[in-house]
């Protein structure tokens, strides 16, 4: 049998024809056949089923099945300490949703007239990317005092587009899963920072506070996740 697995590259030793990995599954001595890089663009199916699996991880999740760990559950106990949950409740009416969060907030949503909706709030997408902005301002603020030394930022001015295939929602016949993704495909445009007092923001210490943002927040990581592109540019708004 001819197994593949999915590794993260550490580093590469050119003199000495080394190659150091993390995340292996493999046995100890299996012989290695092939190595090939990872394509997200080919190489990624998010919405791909793995059959009953999918089911038996509903269940871990649920807490109705205990998780199998190689670590006797410590890890698995580690990370219930750590678990956030969010709830919302909603009741949709034709195309518009009215939705209250468990910490009091109203949320409406709605579709244009064309797409059958009456346009009385926000599409869901474009609550999705207003959830994107959220999360990366929040998420910047917490990383910029974290690092050191500490970049404090005053404020960020976002300015983000995105687009996906209509194909993946309309594509028919309806009883079939679409090959196109509804997903968002790209999302893209700029971050502008602007930092407190005098600070001398070197583009390292920028490219630090964009790259972790965009890998901590929660909605950015499920969006990459899923295979969308996120090309957001972090300027320094203070140097400008």
């Amino acid at each position: 049998n001819i197994g593949l697995s999915v590794l993260k590259l550490e580093s590469v030793d050119i003199d000495k024809l080394e190659i150091r990995v993390r995340s292996t599954d493999l046995i100890h001595a299996s012989p290695i056949l092939d190595l090939k890089p990872y394509i997200r663009e080919f190489d990624s199916y998010p919405t791909a089923s793995s059959g009953w699996m999918d089911e038996i991880e509903k269940m871990e999740m649920r807490g109705d099945l205990p998780k199998v760990m190689h670590d006797g559950g410590a890890e698995n106990e580690e990370a219930l300490k750590h678990r956030k949950a969010y709830k919302i409740v909603g009741t949709g009416k034709g195309s518009a949703v009215e939705m209250t969060t468990n910490t009091g907030h109203e949320l409406f949503t709605d579709v244009p007239q064309k797409m059958g909706g009456t346009d009385t709030a926000p599409q869901p997408v474009e609550h999705l990317l207003a959830a994107l902005i959220g999360c990366a301002q929040a998420t910047a603020i917490f990383i910029g005092r974290s690092m050191k030394p500490r970049l404090l930022i005053d404020k960020i001015e976002f300015d983000v587009q995105a687009h996906r295939d209509a194909r993946g929602a309309l594509q028919q016949p309806i009883e079939i899963t679409p090959d196109i993704p509804a997903r968002l495909q790209y999302v893209s445009g700029s971050a502008k920072v602007f930092f407190k007092g005098d600070a001398d923001v070197s583009t390292e210490q920028l490219h630090i506070l964009g790259e972790q943002t965009e890998a901590r927040c929660p909605v950015a990581n499920m969006m990459m996740a899923s295979g969308c592109i996120m090309d957001i540019h972090w300027e320094n708004g203070s140097s400008s």
